[in-house]
C-alpha cells in the first residue's frame, strides 16, 4: 500500500455499507506538479525493519508542496531549511519554486546520499545560482555548518513531530533556537510543519464507521502524539497555530475491507515568550 493509506479489517458480522465505495481514491499522486506541469523524480527505498521511514515519501509531504504553490511568493528567493528532510521532497521542491537557498538536514546520517542523489536528479528543474546543500542534524544537537551561516526565511519540516516519541522536547528546543535567529532582510523566520493526525481512535470499527469522513471537533483532537509536541511547545514559549487541514478520507474497497487516509495538518510554530517555562 502506499505510504500514509492504512488499512482496516472489520470484525466477522460487522458491515461497512454506510461508507462510500466509490468517489476519488484515499491517494492520489502524492506531490503537486509544479508550475512548469514539471514533477519532482524523487529516488525513495525501501528497507528491511522499522528504520526505514525517512527513505520514503509520505502524504504530510504533499501537503506541506500544496501550501507552498498556494503561497510561491513566500518561497520565491527565500533561504529555505528542511528539517527531517528523509528524500528531500519539500526542500527540493522549494528550490523548484525559485528558492534562491535550501538546506536539507536530516538526523540519519544515512540518508545524506539519498539526500545528495534527490538534489542532482531534480537539477534541471531548479534556477541557474540556486544552491542546495545537505548535512547531518539531529534535534537538540549544535546545528551544522551549512546551517549556520545566516538566518531562514523558511524552515520546513514534515512528519517531524513524532520524535517528541523518543526525545519529547528535543525537536521543540531546536525549533525555539531557530526562531531567536531573529530577522534577515527584514523578514522575520518562519517555521512551517505538515503533520498526519493518527488520531486514538483511527482503528476503532465504531468510529471509523459512523464518524470517519466528519470533520474533527478540533485540529489537535485525540491526537497523542500531537499533544504531547504541543505542550513542550508550549514550555518553550513556542505558540503553533494551524494554517489548513486537508481532509482524510475512508472507504470501503471490499466487504469487511476498509481503506482509509487520516487528516494533515499544515500549521506554523512561532514564538510565545508569554507561557515559556523559565527553566528551559
Amino acid at each position: 500500500a502506499a505510504t500514509g493509506v492504512w488499512t482496516l479489517q472489520l470484525p466477522d458480522g460487522v458491515s461497512g455499507d454506510g461508507l462510500p465505495t466509490a468517489g476519488p481514491p484515499t491517494a492520489g499522486p502524492l506531490l503537486p506538479s509544479l508550475p512548469s506541469g514539471a514533477v519532482l523524480d524523487l529516488e525513495q527505498r525501501r528497507l528491511e525493519g522499522d528504520g526505514n521511514v525517512g527513505y520514503r515519501l509520505w502524504r504530510s509531504a504533499g501537503a506541506m508542496c500544496r501550501w507552498m504553490r498556494r503561497n510561491e511568493g513566500a518561497v520565491r528567493g527565500a533561504r529555505v531549511l528542511e528539517l527531517g528532510a528523509g528524500t528531500g521532497a519539500v526542500g527540493i521542491f522549494a528550490a523548484a519554486l525559485g528558492a534562491r537557498e535550501v538546506v536539507l538536514t536530516d538526523g540519519e546520517a544515512g540518508l545524506l546520499p539519498l539526500l545528495a542523489s534527490n538534489a542532482r536528479r531534480n537539477r534541471p528543474l531548479l534556477s541557474h545560482g540556486t544552491e542546495v546543500t545537505a548535512g547531518r542534524w539531529r534535534f537538540g544537537d549544535d546545528p551544522p555548518a551549512c546551517a549556520r551561516a545566516g538566518a531562514f526565511d523558511l524552515v520546513l519540516g514534515t512528519d517531524i513531530t513524532y520524535s517528541v516519541n523518543t526525545e519529547r522536547d528535543a525537536l521543540c528546543g531546536t525549533l525555539r533556537r531557530l526562531l531567536e535567529i531573529g530577522p534577515d532582510n527584514g523578514r522575520a523566520a518562519r517555521c512551517l510543519i505538515a503533520h498526519e493526525h493518527r488520531r486514538a481512535d483511527m482503528f476503532d470499527v465504531e468510529a471509523v464507521l459512523h464518524f470517519a469522513n466528519e470533520p474533527a471537533a478540533a485540529w489537535d483532537a485525540r491526537d497523542v502524539c500531537l499533544g504531547t509536541f504541543l505542550a513542550s511547545a508550549r514550555e518553550h514559549g513556542l505558540r503553533v497555530a494551524p494554517l489548513v487541514t486537508e481532509a482524510g478520507r475512508c472507504v470501503q474497497r471490499a466487504p469487511g475491507v476498509v481503506e482509509m487516509t487520516t487528516d494533515l495538518t499544515v500549521f506554523e510554530v512561532s514564538r510565545d515568550e508569554l507561557h515559556a517555562d523559565p527553566t528551559l
